[in-house]
């Protein structure tokens, strides 16, 4: 929601990140690194099946199989952004990545905004938009940076808990933050 009240507010190149994260997954090279690293992961087609990937990364009590899959993932994906960004012809680009920090792609941009919302919020919106289970919202969040971290390491917080109106004052507080970023 909070991209999309960014784009009325503002023209904006938008980069899903998640769109990113499936093609680089689909890339020959990436699926054959995957599926030597995690077999029985790849379809019959040649590409990763997602699910049984992520039941084998987050399925365990380790965090081994998730650093394992970062160290494959995060390179072809954040250059992959970086080409993004450097083709935009945008004032304003809008990179939608929920492991952006984690990804170290936050370096490419010049603010980065976090998007609050309390637990219950988040998790409603994760089972209801990817259709995951509670545990598997779990594990997948427990693979994240700890939110609090997120946050401080963030130029701008936007609330995206409450009320659209509420989110949207927030979000044209977040773009008047940036103009003044960018104007350094």
């Amino acid at each position: 929601m909070v991209a999309r009240l960014l784009a009325e507010e503002r023209p904006a190149f938008r980069i899903d990140a998640d769109a990113i994260t499936h093609e680089v997954l689909d890339r020959p090279g990436v699926a054959r690194r995957i599926a030597a690293r995690f077999p029985g992961t790849r379809r019959r087609g040649g590409g990763i099946d997602r699910r049984k990937l992520a039941a084998r990364v987050f399925g365990g009590r380790s965090r081994r199989a998730l650093d394992d899959l970062e160290a494959i993932m995060h390179p072809p994906i954040r250059e992959t952004l970086k080409r993004a960004i450097a083709r935009s012809r945008s004032p304003l680009v809008l990179v939608e990545a929920a492991l952006l920090q984690e990804n170290g792609a936050d370096g490419l941009c010049d603010a980065v905004v976090y998007v609050a919302a309390p637990a219950r919020v988040r998790r409603a919106r994760a089972l209801s938009r990817h259709g995951w289970t509670e545990r598997e919202h779990r594990a997948r969040e427990a693979g994240q940076w700890p939110l609090r971290r997120k946050r401080a390491r963030a130029d701008i917080v936007v609330d995206n808990g409450g009320p659209v109106e509420r989110t949207r004052r927030s979000v044209r507080a977040a773009l008047r933050r940036i103009d003044r970023l960018r104007k350094g």
